[in-house]
């Protein structure tokens, strides 16, 4: 602890921004002690050697809104998370103001939460089990947007989301890709489809635990949106894919068989178990009209 506080005494500018940060102090300093992670991204505003790359207020505030545009998605698929917000703090302003959530909505959080604790329990170890294990569950997801650091309109997304954890019922090419070290992926998958929402576009979005950026090649082509532990191109942008000149059959890239197999043997195992659960479960209280689209 002691070495800890010689380091800030001796390098203090390096650690002023994260003062009066939310309820980071001068009393975490000296406790040498904070409940939570903060990250700092120093953004530059004057091209150096490094990079020409600038940020202005502006460009941040686009930044922003690039996450609002999406931000009905972002928890879909993820098992921990259930609320993210973001702040604006003016140099004059003395605390920070909400400008936006997403959040699980209340009505349910609670059985989301237990869904996610659960499933996220049963494959803790990573590895391939006798049987698949499934978690399905409606999930209401609400955008908030703040005027004056107050909740000034909120949207709601519904979905039907079913995460899938493979079986040992996977192909033999599966399994060894699986179990290798050199990979070390997750034969973890999910789907996610609109609930009554009758206006929406049903476009499917990719997902790799987090939707990937809007372009072509991450729209699934269903009215259904996936999610995959996908090997994923250097930029993490796009799911890696075979080139015009590979056949599927001569594929040796592992990260690529790994993606087919996922894509071959995981996904539509998912897509099927998210009907036949909205079909049988009627606790779901789904709609016909939905199941059909």
């Amino acid at each position: 602890m002691k070495k800890a506080r010689d380091v800030m005494n001796t390098i203090p500018d390096q650690f002023s921004p994260y003062k009066g940060v939310f309820d980071c102090s001068e009393d975490v300093f000296s406790r040498g002690f904070y409940k939570g992670t903060l990250f700092r991204f120093p953004l530059r505003t004057k091209p150096s050697e490094l990079s020409q790359t600038l940020y202005s207020a502006e460009k941040v505030q686009t930044l922003f809104e690039g996450f609002i545009s999406d931000a009905h998605l972002v928890l879909l698929f993820l098992q921990h998370l259930e609320s993210i917000e973001l702040y604006v703090r003016d140099e004059s302003d003395a605390e920070p103001q909400t400008t936006f959530q997403v959040r699980i909505a209340e009505e349910s959080l609670q059985l989301a939460r237990e869904k996610r604790q659960e499933f996220h329990h049963k494959i803790s170890d990573g590895k391939l089990m006798a049987d698949p294990v499934t978690a399905t569950y409606p999930i209401t997801i609400e955008t908030v947007y703040f005027s004056q650091g107050l909740e000034a309109s909120t949207q709601q997304h519904s979905f039907l989301v079913t995460n899938y954890f493979c079986g040992e019922e996977v192909s033999s090419e599966f399994k060894a890709l699986a179990t290798d070290e050199s990979l070390s992926y997750l034969p973890l998958v999910g789907v996610a489809m609109a609930i009554s929402q009758r206006s929406a576009q049903h476009t499917g979005h990719v997902f790799c635990c987090l939707p990937l950026p809007v372009q072509k090649t991450s729209l699934t082509g269903l009215p259904v949106h996936v999610n995959g532990f996908f090997a994923l191109s250097q930029n993490r942008r796009y799911i890696k894919s075979p080139n015009a000149e590979q056949d599927d059959q001569q594929l040796t890239d592992k990260s690529l068989l790994w993606n087919r197999c996922l894509l071959t043997e995981a996904i539509p195992k998912a897509y099927a178990t998210m009907i036949m659960d909205a079909i049988n479960e009627r606790s779901f209280n789904m709609e016909t009209d939905d199941i059909y689209k």
